[in-house]
């Protein structure tokens, strides 16, 4: 499918949006000096009851290797520091994780385990890309497949453009109350290179 004429000039990104954090997190999460950074910034300004739990929440992540472990916390992770390690973990053992992630996301309503599906799955092996197009219809939840659409722009999926318009112009009407419209749109343009 061809985008319709215009349509960027007609549709602009917007600069900061839901979908540009996950974006953001989607291209970071595996370059460790950046991860580094963020723990020597950010864990010397915490509180001492957050530091604790930060404390307890990293040596339970560093100690997942059961797929039935993972992907429940993926949900249930409190402090974000912990989060990119938890991803990491996560696309260690993706070849476990991976079809339950994807089972899961068609009926999740949880925020925290939809941001970290689709950090997730930007990631992974293509193979999973695939399979998430394959699933996309049976995705309920408008700001789930808002996210996920970020995978196919990251992994410049052109032959799902498509999918893409069409869930832009879902979204768009089904949620006129917030951005998440922002997601596939944020897609196409990684795709068409109209970010940079």
């Amino acid at each position: 499918m061809q985008l319709p004429e215009r349509f960027f000039e007609e549709y602009p990104l917007k600069e900061v949006s839901a979908a540009s954090l996950t974006h953001f997190r989607m291209i970071t999460v595996t370059m460790s000096d950046f991860e580094e950074q963020l723990d020597d910034t950010v864990i010397p300004l915490m509180n001492g009851s957050r530091y604790e739990g930060f404390l307890m929440e990293k040596a339970y992540v560093m100690n997942l290797s059961k797929t039935e472990d993972i992907v429940p916390c993926m949900r249930k992770i409190k402090d974000s520091v912990n989060t990119g390690l938890l991803i990491r973990t996560a696309i260690e053992y993706q070849d476990e994780v991976m079809p339950l992630v994807l089972k899961k996301i068609c009926r999740s309503g949880y925020d925290v385990f939809i941001e970290n599906a689709a950090v997730l799955l930007a990631n992974v092996d293509t193979k999973y890309t695939e399979q998430l197009y394959d699933l996309f219809p049976d995705i309920r939840n408008a700001y789930a497949r808002s996210e996920l659409c970020i995978v196919f722009g990251v992994k410049k999926k052109a032959e799902y453009t498509s999918l893409l318009v069409e869930q832009f112009r879902k979204i768009k009407a089904e949620r006129t109350d917030n951005d998440y419209e922002q997601g596939p749109l944020l897609a196409l343009n990684l795709i068409y290179d109209m970010i940079g």
